[in-house]
């Protein structure tokens, strides 16, 4: 079986975690998702299954529905529009890479949109997308540099009253692809998980794993996990994940200032 598939199962399968999440019933209006999966670089394995966690995610606690997915250039260029932003909550960037196919119209429209109040999540290889573009660092705050071979590394809780972090435990392992980042800066984001060493240095320090940002109204939550599909239906992820989403959308609040303490 094709590793992708694998993982599309195991995402499935983590309809057994639901009950370690405390969410609340239906919403009567949804929020609405639309979900970008292009790839105009390096292509991971696991996009489907991240395109499938978020849209699981939503049939799961009811308070989003995905609205749309754009998976090739041509399908981008016509999901950015301000007509079509007009009718989406947040967009989520599901391990894309590379400068996807914003028009510049639609370039233009996404970060208005953001500035009054649309919100972004996005996850690992997100923070690989559209290198060099100071409006796109402005609202994710890191840009990819490099990583290692996959590892087993522990993380730390910065936040445990933010909706992202608040039922994951002090410190916690996971094993993943690691990524290091550049033009990063603790003081200009809210950080929610960090490691305090990491897979490829030798010292200690303050190595970011998940954060948020705010742009104008907009909200942004990323998240550098998920390179593996088996990442996906660890409870902890699921936890995780909901948790940033709802705080994105304006369903959960937390505190948001940038530059809090490091634990």
């Amino acid at each position: 079986m094709k590793r992708r598939n694998v993982g599309l199962l195991l995402v499935a399968g983590a309809l057994a975690a639901a009950t370690l999440i405390n969410l609340p019933g239906r919403c009567a209006n949804p929020k609405r998702v639309l979900v970008l999966s292009q790839t105009a670089g390096f292509r991971h394995s696991s996009v489907p299954t991240a395109a499938a966690f978020v849209r699981w995610l939503g049939t799961l606690n009811h308070e989003w529905d995905v609205v749309g997915e754009a998976g090739t250039p041509e399908q981008v260029a016509q999901a950015i529009t301000a007509d079509n932003l007009k009718n989406v909550d947040l967009v989520f960037f599901g391990n894309t890479t590379g400068n996807l196919n914003f028009t510049p119209e639609g370039k233009k429209a996404f970060y208005e949109w953001i500035e009054k109040g649309g919100a972004y999540a996005g996850v690992h290889s997100a923070g690989d997308t559209f290198h060099g573009d100071p409006q796109y660092l402005n609202l994710v705050r890191g840009e990819f540099l490099t990583h290692g071979p996959q590892k087993t590394v522990e993380i730390f809780n910065q936040d445990p009253n933010h909706p992202a972090t608040k039922d994951l435990p002090a410190s916690f392992t996971i094993h993943d692809e690691i990524y290091e980042y550049k033009n990063w800066e603790r003081s200009k984001v809210h950080v929610l998980l960090t490691m305090h060493k990491h897979p490829q240095k030798d010292e200690q320090g303050d190595f970011p794993v998940a954060w948020t940002n705010r742009v104008g109204q907009g909200r942004m939550f990323y998240t550098s996990l998920g390179h593996r599909e088996d990442v996906y239906p660890n409870p902890l992820y699921i936890k995780h994940v909901t948790g940033g989403l709802r705080w994105a959308l304006g369903l959960a609040n937390g505190d948001d200032t940038p530059g809090n303490p490091l634990k």
